[in-house]
């Protein structure tokens, strides 16, 4: 199996059908830090776009 046929099968089990980008993921971590977040205490933030995996 090939780097994109893995990244392929990975992107079918999320909801949007793709994989994240890694300038999501610093979007996500720069708002957890800021004070937009203040409200969010004991909090798990979920990254996988809805994937499925068992």
């Amino acid at each position: 199996m090939t780097g994109e046929q893995w990244q392929e099968l990975l992107a079918g089990r999320t909801h949007p059908r793709r994989l994240m980008t890694l300038a999501e993921m610093a979007d996500v971590a720069v708002f957890m830090a800021s004070d937009k977040a203040s409200g969010m205490t004991g909090t798990t933030v979920n990254l996988t776009m809805g994937s499925l995996d068992d």
